[in-house]
């Protein structure tokens, strides 16, 4: 399970959010728009979504 982070819905500094790769378009750049993909977590700032990401991806490892 590959995760990224990307703004979501907005452009403010609390706009990142968690996504599962598969999940987004091919080849997709830029906001994710509502509708597009669904966020596994959302409203948090860059860092914040960093080490969210890091951590599902260790418990993931981890659980195998």
């Amino acid at each position: 399970m590959k995760l990224v982070i990307r703004k979501f819905n907005g452009d403010d500094s609390y706009s990142w959010a968690v996504f599962k790769k598969e999940d987004l378009p091919k080849g997709h750049r830029g906001i994710v728009f509502l509708g597009e993909a669904r966020p596994i977590v959302s409203g948090l700032d860059r860092t914040q979504a960093n080490g969210y990401r890091r951590r599902l991806m260790e418990e993931h490892n981890e659980s195998r």
